[in-house]
Parts: structure tokens; C-alpha cells; sequence
């Protein structure tokens, strides 16, 4: 029972392959601004990817794991 094969059927019949039919009407809009949440986000991932920091909220963690589960 475990060697049937099963038919992909999430199409419902052929799927369509066609690459060189275009919708027209999708437009995507590009920003080029800078983003202050993207760069605080690389500017956070750039401090927490410096091994000191990235050591020192180890220790913060597994102290922080520690007294958890001492009060327990």
C-alpha cells in the first residue's frame, strides 16, 4: 500500500505553463527612500552580529534561564 502513487491533482486538470503570456496590468512601485526601520534593523543585526555583543547577551540569556528556573 505504501509503493501507490499518488497524482499531484492541486491544479485540477493541466497546469498552465504558458511564460510568455504578460499580465499588463500588474505594476510594481520600487521605493528607493531610505527606511528608518530597514536601517535600524541592519544597524541592530550589524551590533548583534559584533562578538561581544553577541557574547554578552549569551550570558544575559542563560543568566536570565538560570534564575528562572531557580525560582521554580
Amino acid at each position: 500500500m505504501h509503493n501507490m502513487i499518488i497524482e499531484d491533482e492541486r491544479y485540477g486538470g493541466q497546469p498552465d505553463f504558458n511564460y510568455d503570456v504578460i499580465d499588463e496590468n500588474q505594476h510594481v512601485h520600487v521605493s528607493h527612500e531610505r527606511r528608518s526601520e530597514l536601517y535600524e534593523f541592519i544597524q541592530t543585526h550589524h551590533q548583534i552580529r559584533d562578538i561581544q555583543t553577541h557574547s554578552q547577551l549569551q550570558a544575559d540569556l542563560v543568566e536570565h534561564l538560570w534564575q528562572k528556573h531557580r525560582a521554580n
